[in-house]
């Protein structure tokens, strides 16, 4: 098995996080308000230090309208990943289950039909 390393993740998450936060406009105060966090955390996860608890990176996430893969940036996304899926985010993320679903279900007809219909 190979060595994992949490520390680098850390690191990529606090960067993420400034990142992202910076270019919402938002202060490192303003976000730990919205989420409900004291500062000192804010600064702690943006410092990269260990030790984040999964629900304080949740709530970072909600404030700064991202998911959590985002913050991790876990994968390799080009600029036309990450637009769509945060686009999909903020639509979705006050829908029900259902809504969900349906939606998909639509998109999904739609591309079957360009398929049949504009891809000849």
């Amino acid at each position: 098995m190979e060595e994992f390393s949490c520390g680098a993740y850390y690191e990529r998450i606090g960067s993420n996080v400034r990142r992202i936060r910076t270019e919402r406009g938002l202060t490192q105060e303003q976000l730990a308000e919205k989420a409900a966090l004291s500062l000192t955390v804010i600064q702690k996860v943006e410092a990269g230090q260990s030790g984040s608890r999964i629900e304080t990176l949740l709530r970072i996430a909600i404030v700064l309208h991202v998911s959590l893969d985002i913050l991790a940036d876990m994968r390799e996304a080009d600029e036309k990943y990450r637009f769509c899926q945060e686009a999909v985010f903020m639509l979705m993320k006050d829908k029900s289950a259902d809504e969900i679903r349906y939606t998909i279900a639509m998109i999904d007809s739609m591309f079957r039909y360009k398929k049949q219909f504009l891809d000849k």
